[in-house]
């Protein structure tokens, strides 16, 4: 939802190819490989994250790494706090965002609650 919200604000077309995985640069989404690199090392692969900041850093700078791992660790802060109060989404936001779901593959997860 905010992604779509960013793009739009931004007069951007929303990709979510980018998203789910197709890691190609584009307009609304600069050096997307190196970014999503960083993102997974970040929550799956700890050992990995030292070369996916080097690779973020080399193909951008320092501060853009640093602005990067920031918002990975707030989406991952806002999650924690959102499962460990039982927060959902109300009906009305959930009906807007039906038509990604099944393209993203959110119902798959183990703490889809929706």
């Amino acid at each position: 939802m905010m992604l779509r919200a960013s793009s739009a604000a931004n007069d951007l077309t929303l990709d979510l190819d980018v998203v789910r995985g197709d890691l190609q640069d584009s307009d609304a989404i600069q050096h997307a490989p190196e970014l999503a690199a960083l993102v997974d090392a970040s929550i799956n692969d700890w050992e990995s994250l030292p070369s996916a900041r080097a690779a973020l850093v080399e193909a951008t700078d320092e501060a853009t790494m640093l602005d990067a791992a920031a918002v990975v660790a707030n989406f991952e802060m806002m999650t924690r706090i959102a499962d460990g109060t039982g927060t959902s989404h109300p009906a009305d936001r959930i009906e807007s965002m039906s038509d990604m779901f099944d393209s993203m593959g959110l119902t798959e997860f183990v703490s889809a609650r929706l």
